[in-house]
């Protein structure tokens, strides 16, 4: 199953995740990236929760080449970044399986997850993942629980290797 990973990173942690992800799956990775540049953490936060949604550059893959797509982002305002909305709003996933994961300082997992799912009209929300803060700055923690959540997901799709497994730990559903 051909596999892209997109996701926006701030801090180095949600691209962390993404890598491990890509890693684990094989998968292509494609980091969304703004057309300006993104101001310092307070003016991102407020950008956030007032919903001022920035110009993103054009992606570099063609997400018609992909079966699965797995789309990641930190949370920022208790909601996922707006580079990320913009993508999710923009995007053509209909029929696609997607996963979504995020990285977090606290809480806000749930309601980031919900309106990624609002976004994402048509397609199938296979499989979610979260992190936070301390448990994304830890290399082994992100490999054990990747390597795990990668498992489940590839379980929940038709005709993937290491079908059988129903655990659901690491994945916030």
């Amino acid at each position: 199953m051909k596999t892209l990973v997109i996701y926006y990173s701030k801090t180095g942690n949600t691209k962390a995740v993404a890598e491990e992800i890509a890693q684990e799956l094989g998968a292509d990775t494609e980091e969304i990236r703004e057309a300006g540049r993104r101001h310092g953490y307070v003016r991102s936060a407020f950008d956030a929760i007032f919903k001022r949604m920035p110009d993103i550059r054009a992606m570099t893959h063609s997400l018609s080449d992909y079966d699965l797509v797995i789309v990641g982002t930190p949370v920022w305002g208790q909601g996922p970044v707006p580079p990320i909305q913009v993508f999710l709003s923009s995007a053509d996933l209909q029929g696609k399986p997607v996963a979504l994961f995020c990285t977090m300082g606290g809480v806000g997992d749930r309601r980031t997850f919900a309106k990624m799912e609002g976004l994402l009209t048509g397609s199938r929300i296979v499989a979610r993942l979260s992190f936070d803060q301390q448990k994304a700055k830890s290399p082994e923690t992100v490999a054990e629980r990747v390597k795990v959540w990668t498992r489940e997901l590839l379980d929940r799709l038709p005709d993937q290797r290491n079908r059988g497994t129903q655990a659901s730990s690491g994945v916030a559903e």
